[in-house]
């Protein structure tokens, strides 16, 4: 366990950390990070999922799984490009503005 001093000493670093660079900072914030890493984990199998289900529902000749896996394929095409447009947004408030640099 660290003296109060020194406690004291690393929360006033962390401050001007995040003042001054708040996207370093949030690199090093554990629950961030994890969730920010588990959405692409999620989205991999979900896309692995539709084209299995497209597969096997055209070798099968399954009319209703062929749907599904076309309106699942599709609502991941959306889901793809409202995180890549979130992700987007999140690093345009992060970077610097040509005042700031």
């Amino acid at each position: 366990m660290l003296p109060d001093r020194e406690r004291h000493v690393l929360r006033e670093i962390e401050a001007e950390l995040q003042a001054s660079d708040p996207a370093f900072a949030a690199a090093f914030s554990g629950r961030k990070l994890r969730s920010l890493r588990r959405w692409p984990l999620l989205l991999v199998l979900c896309d692995i999922t539709a084209v299995v289900m497209l597969v096997v529902g055209l070798f099968a000749r399954d009319a209703e799984l062929v749907l599904w896996g076309t309106v699942s394929a599709g609502a991941l095409v959306a889901w793809h490009i409202a995180h890549a447009e979130s992700a987007r947004e999140s690093t345009e408030d992060i970077a610097p503005t040509a005042d700031q640099a």
